[in-house]
């Protein structure tokens, strides 16, 4: 996010004997939540870049999604971008009437979650380099705990209703909606991946006499990047490659063939299979509870922020928005 105001400083001094009509633009108010505004410099802050400047992407594919960009989106990114300024000061505003306050603690600790090991020389360096003032980035900073806060107090104050879901409710939604619990056929995999066509069936000869499949892999294959080393897990037809199709007509043990794919040479191992069913309940309990539960939530959330912003009174400058680019 860039700071356009950071390049007028060098000119504030200019206005100091000028008459009241001569207000920099920047800081003309395109909408009021009550009473309090919102500035085109606010606004202009979340705008992205134009277009790619000489030497930067002039990629002919990006280019042309560019051109495509009617006066239409471009009018309804404007007013979806006001609008969530127009949201942000409104739950800044309800902070302030409910007197939610940080601690000093809870402002450490984001810093220190925001600042990720880097010390803080070389990252207000990295800000400043994006024209953002270390002032503004404490500000925003300051501002989204705040609103964080808010919600939390919220979801704490909505969880008696909102945990008040029945077993009998998240039976019933299993029952009533089994298209959400079929899964595929899985087959449990492992592989090696070699970049020749010998080396691989060099590789397979030796695990078919009796050669431990994991420690092959270990030592010879280019691709052990899973937690599980070599393992993929439980996978179906649709999340593998094509290439990998004839695995589902093996046997659990078997060792495929050599596979040439885009990333090299596989030999893959059959671990397990599981056939097409639908989940049993007990499996994805837990699981459905937590839907159903995050939706209840979010619900709730959307009845609230309803009911603020009908007693929020905003006044938008319909002009000067129109006149924004």
């Amino acid at each position: 996010m860039k700071y356009a105001f950071l390049f007028l400083i060098p000119f504030l001094f200019t206005l100091g004997g000028c008459e009241k009509k001569d207000i920099d633009p920047q800081q003309a108010v395109l909408a009021e939540v009550n009473g309090e505004g919102i500035t085109v410099e606010e606004l202009r802050a979340l705008m992205p870049e134009e277009g790619p400047e000489e030497g930067e992407n002039n990629d002919p594919d990006a280019l042309k999604n560019n051109e495509k960009t009617t006066m239409a989106e471009i009018e309804a990114l404007k007013r979806g971008l006001l609008d969530q300024l127009i949201d942000r000061k409104m739950l800044l505003q309800e902070a302030r009437r409910l007197n939610i306050v940080l601690g000093p603690s809870e402002i450490k600790n984001q810093v220190d979650q925001l600042l990720d090991g880097v010390d803080e020389p070389t990252f207000f360096k990295r800000l400043s380099d994006q024209n953002i003032s270390r002032e503004s980035w404490e500000k925003a900073t300051h501002e989204n705990l705040l609103i964080e806060k808010l919600l939390d107090q919220l979801a704490r104050e909505g969880d008696a209703k909102a945990l008040n879901i029945s077993e009998k409710t998240v039976q019933d939604y299993y029952d009533k909606n089994p298209e959400q619990w079929h899964v595929d056929e899985q087959l449990k995999l492992r592989q090696i991946v070699v970049d020749s066509a010998e080396k691989a069936r060099t590789l397979r000869a030796t695990i078919l006499n009796g050669g431990h499949f994991s420690e092959i892999a270990k030592i010879h294959s280019m691709q052990t990047h899973t937690e599980d080393g070599d393992g993929l897990g439980y996978v179906s037809r649709e999340e593998v490659p094509d290439e990998f199709a004839p695995l589902f007509e093996l046997d659990i043990g078997s060792v495929s063939e050599v596979i040439k794919t885009a990333f090299g040479y596989h030999l893959v191992l059959i671990e397990d299979k599981r056939p097409a069913q639908i989940l049993p309940f007990e499996e994805i309990r837990e699981k459905l509870y937590q839907q159903l539960l995050d939706k209840k939530r979010e619900l709730a959330f959307s009845k609230w922020i309803e009911k603020l912003r009908s007693r929020t009174e905003v006044r938008i400058n319909e002009e000067l928005l129109k006149s924004f680019s």
